[in-house]
Formats: structure tokens, sequence, C-alpha cells
């Protein structure tokens, strides 16, 4: 999980988590628990009551969970394919 500082109170450092999210569904990306383990996807409702953390107000960073991003290229795929279809009929 990456970190960030910034300064708050008077420049005093304050350490924060960015959370992931998935900018398509919107679900959570887990904490690991073990190195190697795979990405846990979550609802924000788990994800507050697992880790006991209000989700209001924390930093995110936006990505794609693993099924939306696994369906995003699937769909550049046919699009290319199709892209590369059309060049050909047209050269």
């Amino acid at each position: 999980m990456a970190t960030f500082r910034h300064g708050i109170n008077h420049g005093a450092p304050i350490s924060a988590s960015l959370v992931a999210m998935c900018c398509v569904c919107g679900l959570v990306r887990a904490r690991k628990t073990v190195d190697g383990e795979p990405d846990r996807w979550i609802s924000k409702r788990a994800y507050e009551r697992m880790y006991g953390v209000r989700l209001v107000g924390n930093p995110f960073t936006h990505t794609y969970c693993s099924g939306c991003h696994t369906d995003f290229m699937q769909r550049m795929r046919s699009s290319r394919q199709a892209l590369s279809y059309l060049a050909k009929r047209a050269g």
C-alpha cells in the first residue's frame, strides 16, 4: 500500500495511507497480510468494517480491480482487431 506524507498543523508531518479504489466498479483493494498473495477487492462497507476506519475523507488512488481490468483489456483487444481489419480493407 502506498503512503505519502503531507504537512498539516503548522507543518507537522502526518503519514496517511492511500486507499486503492477501482475507477469502474468502486471496489476497494483490501490490505495484504502476506507478501505475494493476490489482491482482494471488497466493498467500501466491508473495508470499513474489516479495518475499523471510515473511508470518507481518506485519500484515494484510482486503479482497476482485476475483474474490470480483464474486461477493459478484452474490449481493447476487440477494438484493435476491428481497426486492423478495417485498415486492411481500406488499404
